[in-house]
């Protein structure tokens, strides 16, 4: 058998079997950042994943904001809650849908107050009209994950004249007028990417009594149009091109699904017939494209990276620890610091927050899986 082969087989049989005994250890659920814990809780109680925040239990009236915060909001008249918006732009993305059920959990277990999203589905246009929608309900506050920052920048400032908190979830809304962004950085997400690619290039030429650090790699992208399909293989390519052994060999827009991920590296496999690494801008698509490679009998001579590192069954961080997939860089959820941030403004009128905070992202292995379990993946700052 040659011994690239074994090489790569034997770390997948190690893998395989680290993963059954993480699994039978990560019984206790995780003390890492809230949403997290509100995801495994959400799945504990299996609750439908487009569960309504709005039948959370009405709060002890001892426990409501008091009237002239609930006047100031707007809101005394028609509902005793406090009213958060999400204005997310495509929640058919799970990393939305992530944001979104993670986020309605928590404010579900806010006393006074109760959560609306708006899903733009990929549109602009339509984003910028629930955002004028969200304004004349006068709520407490509005998250938004915009689809274009400078399109909805006149309606943040006209928020901010209603006395309603803005809280962002992209880097380029810094300068758009928002109470606070919180955001990660995307190119940071790529070279991260690039760097655990890099890496187990180089444990394989090593174990091959080789100094050169060669692969051939194949990159699946989001949206073909999205800006942060984008930046995130931008910020890969940076990652790559101080390796001139490393070449990106096919990149394709897989359009976050499974089933366009393995018809792309199915592709991939015919044009390219062999290579060493897949990077994938989500978990479901590395998913995709550890079908493929498993098809093409290519699997275990494959190192596969994801992204999201989401919590919960079949997603990111199981995904490594059973060993199907071989990496996954989590995407700090944003939502649960930006409902802190709103909490804290609300209740502590001396508070005042940064204008941005940076969540930075980390990189899922087998080596580290079973404390992320433990521990959480990402840190939030203190406000």
């Amino acid at each position: 058998m040659p011994l690239t082969i074994m090489m790569f087989s034997c770390t997948r049989l190690a893998t395989l079997i680290l993963g059954m005994l993480l699994l039978l250890a990560a019984c206790d659920p995780s003390d890492g950042p809230d949403v997290e814990k509100a995801i495994s809780d959400l799945e504990k109680q299996k609750l439908q994943k487009t569960a309504n925040p709005d039948t959370a239990p009405t709060p002890p009236a001892s426990d409501l904001p008091s009237p002239g915060i609930l006047a100031a909001t707007g809101l005394a008249a028609k509902d005793e809650r406090a009213e958060i918006i999400l204005l997310l732009p495509d929640s058919r993305i799970a990393m939305q849908e992530f944001q979104r059920n993670g986020l309605a959990m928590l404010v579900g277990r806010k006393a006074g107050y109760k959560l609306t999203t708006s899903d733009a589905a990929g549109s602009s246009t339509k984003q910028i009209e629930q955002f004028r929608q969200a304004i004349a309900a006068k709520p407490a506050a509005i998250i938004v994950s915009p689809i274009d920052p400078p399109a909805v920048a006149a309606l943040i400032v006209e928020a901010q004249t209603h006395g309603i908190i803005v809280i962002g979830l992209d880097k380029r809304m810094v300068n758009e007028g928002c109470t606070s962004v919180v955001f990660t950085d995307q190119r940071k997400v790529g070279r991260m990417a690039a760097d655990t690619v890099v890496e187990a290039l180089k444990r394989k030429a090593a174990e091959e009594n080789r100094t050169e650090i060669t692969g051939r790699v194949v990159q699946l992208r989001g949206a073909a149009d999205s800006f942060s399909t984008n930046e995130i293989a931008e910020g890969f390519s940076e990652g790559l091109r101080p390796q001139p052994g490393v070449i990106l060999v096919h990149d394709a827009p897989a359009d976050w699904s499974t089933e366009t991920a393995t018809k792309c590296t199915t592709e991939a496999f015919n044009l390219q017939k062999i290579f060493d690494a897949i990077y994938a801008q989500s978990d479901a698509m590395a998913v995709g494209a550890a079908k493929a490679a498993e098809t093409a009998g290519q699997r275990d001579n494959v190192f596969i990276v994801g992204t999201d590192g989401l919590s919960g069954q079949k997603r990111g961080i199981e995904l490594v620890r059973m060993g199907e997939i071989d990496a996954s860089v989590v995407q700090p959820a944003l939502v649960d610091l930006a409902l802190q941030i709103i909490t804290k403004m609300r209740s502590d009128n001396t508070f005042k927050p940064q204008l941005s905070y940076e969540i930075q992202p980390v990189v899922i292995m087998p080596r580290n899986v079973e404390q992320m379990l433990r521990t959480g993946t990402y840190s939030l700052p203190n406000l």
